[in-house]
């Protein structure tokens, strides 16, 4: 979602490219001539506004045409789901939604359950996500691949959803203004247990 200057909400969908390996990437900058950095870049910052993001082709010949001969890159794998990532993963979700990570668990038990049974089947040697970046004339562009794996976080939302894709949208827009209304709701006090 970006909010322009008229504050006008759009909703934007973004389609990245799929993740590439280690190898696979080295082997795209010696194809075009440039060299490749290992650096520990953060995802969250790489779809910030300010960052111009590209199809790798274009982010490497935009690169090049600027002078760059060195291109920054991470390559990120997760192992598999154990106890302590679900209770990570339910923690930050229960401070996302102002609600205690218990009950989300109880909720939530089998799409809990679901989620390592499709986490498990995933193949760790996979990489999740891979990102290259450089800076040139003080902006950053980057590119940012993503292969699909399951998310806590979106399977709990998906159950809570149940109304098809409009009422996901409807969900995920209005969920901030849905938790102001319960809490304002006569009957219902202040602090949700």
């Amino acid at each position: 979602m970006k909010i322009t200057k008229n504050l006008t909400r759009m909703k934007v969908s973004v389609q990245f490219e799929q993740a590439l390996t280690e190898d696979e990437l080295q082997a795209v900058f010696a194809q075009n001539g440039v060299k490749g950095y290992r650096a520990e870049l953060d995802i969250v910052e790489r779809t910030e506004e300010h960052v111009q993001m590209m199809e790798l082709d274009s982010l490497i010949g935009f690169a090049k045409e600027a002078g760059m001969t060195a291109l920054a890159y991470d390559v990120t794998y997760f192992p598999h789901a154990d106890e302590a990532e679900v209770q990570r993963q339910l923690s930050d979700l229960a401070r996302e939604l102002d609600i205690k990570p218990q009950v989300i668990r109880d909720l939530c038990r089998d799409q809990i359950d679901e989620y390592l049974r499709l986490d498990a089947t995933r193949p760790a040697d996979v990489p999740v996500h891979s990102i290259v970046e450089t800076y040139i004339g003080g902006t950053a562009l980057a590119w940012y691949g993503v292969n699909d794996y399951p998310r806590l976080k979106r399977v709990i939302l998906n159950h809570l959803v149940k109304g098809g894709k409009e009422v996901q949208d409807e969900f995920i827009e209005k969920a901030t203004k849905a938790q102001v209304d319960l809490i304002g709701f006569a009957g219902v006090p202040d602090q949700l247990d």
